[in-house]
């Protein structure tokens, strides 16, 4: 059986009757579906909401699936990905394997298949990245349920500021440039160098100077010292 989860999905299909039926079969399971239809538009929706797993078709317009899964693995080698295709040559298996991916599922999907391959992806996400991560030996910070805890205590924190944590996190090891942060937290709206600088700022105040540095002209890392 498949577990509810808080996480994201991105489901990237250029038929609008499948999209509809996928939505309403997975909703439960996730917090958050977002639907494209086709590769270019998933690929933007991927770097506004930076969803916790991806199914995208292969046969699309304007980027096919394959392309869309280049674009995202020169950036992202963690995020889970599902194939979804009425064609299984073994080219596209062979590029599959290259780029990869959770699953590759044959159209018409079968339930059982879909929900085994999301339930290998959660297995993923959670491998690669503990629902509670350390920022140091007093703070952490619950990934699923988006809450910073300090000396024991829940500190509360703003939309902003919970997602600029979780993106640094989510990404640790690598700096996150400005253009990320713009395209997760103000994906609808113009970003200000000020707005940023005041943002890092106030969580630099909740979890320590240290922990989060500056790379000048491109972007911000987080420093886990748990």
């Amino acid at each position: 059986m498949l577990k509810r989860t808080k996480y994201t999905l991105l489901f990237v299909d250029d038929e609008v009757m499948i999209r509809r039926i996928a939505t309403a079969v997975l909703k439960p399971y996730f917090s958050e579906i977002y639907e494209a239809k086709d590769g270019e538009e998933g690929l933007d929706l991927y770097h506004r909401v930076k969803p916790d797993i991806i199914i995208c078709d292969i046969e699309m317009p304007k980027m096919n699936g394959l392309e869309l899964c280049r674009h995202i693995r020169k950036e992202d080698k963690q995020t889970p990905i599902i194939i979804n295709t009425a064609y299984t040559t073994t080219t596209y298996l062979l590029e599959a394997v290259k780029l990869n991916l959770i699953n590759y599922l044959q159209k018409p999907i079968k339930e059982e298949e879909l929900f085994e391959a999301l339930r290998l992806s959660f297995e993923h996400i959670e491998l690669q990245h503990p629902s509670v991560v350390k920022i140091s030996k007093t703070d952490s910070f619950d990934m699923l349920n988006h809450t910073l805890v300090k000396e024991n205590k829940i500190i509360p924190l703003t939309e902003s500021q919970h997602k600029l944590l979780f993106l640094l996190i989510k990404n640790q090891g690598r700096i996150v440039s400005y253009e990320e942060i713009e395209q997760f937290i103000w994906f609808d709206k113009v970003m200000s160098s000020d707005a940023l600088r005041s943002l890092v700022r106030d969580v630099r105040k909740i979890v320590g100077k240290r922990a989060i540095e500056n790379i000048s002209k491109y972007g911000y890392r987080i420093h886990l010292d748990g």
